[in-house]
This record gives C-alpha cells, structure tokens and sequence, in this order.
C-alpha cells in the first residue's frame, strides 16, 4: 500500500507592507544596491547614482553609531566606485568583505584557472557578457532573456571544471559562479558578530533572488527584511521601487528627513 503524497509546503508569508520608520538607535542597516538603491541599467557600469544618495547614507550611518553597510554582488571596487569612502561592505555577494576598512577578500585560484579557457576551449554563446569579479564570474544576458538556459549549462560546466566547490547564484538576467557557503545572509551574519553591529536590530532591503538568503538570516534575528519589487520572497516588508527605497531612507532619521529622493 502507498502512502498518501504530501501536502505541498505553505507558501512563503506576504509581505505585510512598507517597513517602519523612523530609523531606531539600535538598527544595524545593510542595503543591496542593483534594483535596490540604484535602478537598474542594460549593463551594471551604467547606473546612475541620484543626487543626495550618498549624503543620506553619510547620514543615516551617523544616526545608527556607523552600524550601515553595504552588501552587493558587486565587488568591492565596484561598490567603491559608485559609493566612495571605503564604507563598510560585503562584495561578491560576501566573498569579499570589508568592515572598518579592514578588507578581507576569499583565495580565487580556481577563478584564474578557468578564465584562460574561456574563449580558447569553450566558446561564449551569443547574448551572453563575461564579468570576471575578484572572487567570483557572472554570466550576464541582459539583451537576450531567452539565452538563460545557456548561461546555466555554460556556468554548470565551468562550474564541473573547477577545482573549487562552486555554487550558482541566479539573479536577475545573470548567473554567477562563486565559492560555495559564501551568500549575503552569512556576510550580514558575519557583521553581527562585530560593533558597532552586534546587538542589533538587523535590517536588510533587496530586491533579487540573490538576497533571499540575507531576508532569511535576517528574519532569524527577528529582524526587517524588506524586498523591492513584486516577485515572490521570503521578506516580511516590501517596497515598489528603488525610488521608493530612496524616499523612505531619507525620512527614517530626522538628520535627512526631506532630503530628495
């Protein structure tokens, strides 16, 4: 005799609306910023970063004792290169992080090893970009949404010839290869542990799939996970927009309440 087959799991909760505001004193904040803080652009060198941005995160980071940071997938130099100012964060989705301008960045020797084949041994497919990171190689397709299932079959055969245990980050129009265990939940858990971040409230806005780990560790610490966008998600607040991000960043703390969004 068979058993009956199992219930389907419950669906994630939904969101139950626009995170709180103002800004605690015991908040530690952690921001995405592709979709998030920035919208998004055809290639990742064309964002722009809107007048007053910077001066609002100077100033909520102020308001929190420096207890805001920055976790990307983006490397560290390119967080840099929009945010200048050393700000803590995690690049690489956390393969790369930086706290108190101390930097830390994981060994990357597989990386070197498979870069020379591509485009001597394997062949990049057309509508398909190479972005070798630090410690990490997105595969990008931002012109060709039907070119995913070969960025996937490309990336799971690169990811077969590394000597490295990889794992496969999917996000919006990309597939990345990096050094399995690394996520954005372990790099904010990893600021937890340190001040001005530990024994805090942790709050984290995202908006892809690669931040679904963050909103789960998060949500772990009883804390506000916030998602951008309408797509499923694990996060217990939602916002529509990153111009909607940029408002409410600049009404949380009453230094920057009424700065332009």
């Amino acid at each position: 005799m068979t058993g009956l087959p199992l219930p389907p799991p419950p669906p994630p909760p939904r969101p139950v609306g626009p995170p709180p505001g103002p800004a605690e004193a015991d908040w530690a904040l952690f921001l995405d910023i592709d979709g998030t803080l920035l919208d998004l652009a055809p290639r990742p060198e064309a964002v722009v970063v809107p007048p007053g941005l910077a001066p609002t995160l100077d100033s909520l980071s102020r308001h929190l004792s420096g207890a805001l940071a920055l976790v990307s997938g983006r490397s560290l130099a390119g967080i840099d290169d929009l945010f200048p100012g050393r700000r803590d964060a995690a690049g690489s989705h956390g393969a790369e992080w930086r706290h108190a301008s101390r930097v830390c960045t994981l060994p990357a020797d597989w990386l070197a090893g498979l870069l020379p084949r591509l485009g001597r041994d394997i062949a990049l497919p057309p509508g398909l970009r190479l972005e070798p990171k630090p410690c990490a190689l997105a595969l990008h397709y931002p012109r060709h949404p039907a070119a995913e299932p070969q960025a996937r079959r490309l990336a799971e055969h690169l990811a077969a010839l590394s000597p490295a245990r990889l794992r496969l980050l999917a996000g919006k129009q990309v597939i990345e290869l990096l050094p399995d265990g690394i996520d954005k939940g372990r790099a904010i858990e990893r600021f937890l542990t340190l001040p001005p971040y530990a024994g805090r409230r942790p709050v984290f806005v995202g908006d892809d799939r690669t931040d679904e780990d963050g909103f789960a560790a998060v949500n772990r610490w009883d804390g506000i996970s916030v998602k951008v966008g309408p797509e499923p998600t694990t996060a217990r607040h939602r916002l529509a927009s990153p111009a909607e991000v940029r408002h409410w960043l600049a009404a949380l703390a009453p230094s920057v309440a009424g700065e332009s969004a």
